[in-house]
């Protein structure tokens, strides 16, 4: 089933409860799949707070309810550290032309339905729209729909990071030009 009736939009201040309620539900859905990325608490109140005011988060609503949301940045200091290497890294340095995107959830409500392939196309349009090469995403290493979905949607694999910290995280790279 697809989902092509979603509005996207940035997060307001007015959508942290919802956005916290989903990231609940998501973290109690992945260690149902048995992984456990998000299980710390993960994305934090101050984490979501930020996201929100820095305007990084979209939402993709249906029927003005939060169905999906997910962060993007223009860069992400973690990815410098990279064990592997991106597709977009010259051999002089550190491509910093591309799009992150994380912090992808989608509401049980509308799971099955297209949207965390909706959230990539859109985030894939917002990237080449502001000009990037690319767009980058990390997942931990059981997080295996996510990384079904990453290859579904043409990302390649790149290598591993430690995020917050913590090892097993894999990256992924989609080229956009």
């Amino acid at each position: 089933m697809s989902c092509n009736n979603y509005v996207r939009r940035t997060a307001v201040s007015g959508d942290i409860a919802a956005i916290k309620a989903l990231f609940c539900l998501a973290r109690d859905f992945m260690a149902e799949q048995g992984n456990p990325q998000w299980q710390d608490g993960y994305p934090y109140d101050d984490v979501v707070q930020n996201f929100v005011s820095g305007g990084n988060f979209r939402i993709l609503e249906i029927g003005g309810k939060v169905a999906a949301v997910y962060s993007v940045f223009d860069s992400d200091g973690e990815y410098d550290d990279i064990e592997g290497r991106w597709l977009t890294d010259g051999e002089d340095g550190k491509n910093k032309n591309y799009l992150a995107v994380h912090t992808l959830a989608v509401s049980p409500l509308f799971r099955g339905q297209g949207l965390a392939k909706g959230a990539f196309k859109e985030g894939e349009e917002e990237a080449k729209a502001s000009g990037k090469a690319s767009i980058r995403m990390d997942t931990h290493i059981k997080n295996l729909p996510m990384q079904k979905l990453l290859a579904s949607r043409g990302f390649t694999y790149c290598g591993t990071i430690k995020s917050r910290g913590e090892g097993a995280f894999i990256c992924f790279e989609k080229v956009l030009v």
